[in-house]
């Protein structure tokens, strides 16, 4: 069984990427996810409004902004692991 792993998701209401990027997620059964919306936050929006979806790794620090594929995903986890 694989040891879960935390990732935030920085998204805003109607963006299809963020779909795009939530269908990527739903593949890693063991990835924990938490979402966040930025336009509740004007900070959020300065740093991520241009660069979402974001799937930003809560131990490494590490962000990967869009386009991100599945094997980018899994690549995180494995650096987000060690």
């Amino acid at each position: 069984m694989e040891i879960p792993t935390e990732f935030i998701l920085y998204h805003t209401a109607g963006c299809h990427l963020c779909d795009k990027a939530r269908a990527l997620i739903a593949q890693i059964p063991y990835l924990i996810v938490k979402e966040i919306e930025i336009g509740d936050s004007a900070q959020l929006m300065d740093c991520y409004g241009t660069k979402i979806p974001v799937l930003f790794s809560t131990k490494t620090q590490a962000a990967l902004n869009w386009p991100f594929t599945l094997q980018d995903i899994i690549q995180a986890i494995q650096v987000d692991k060690n």
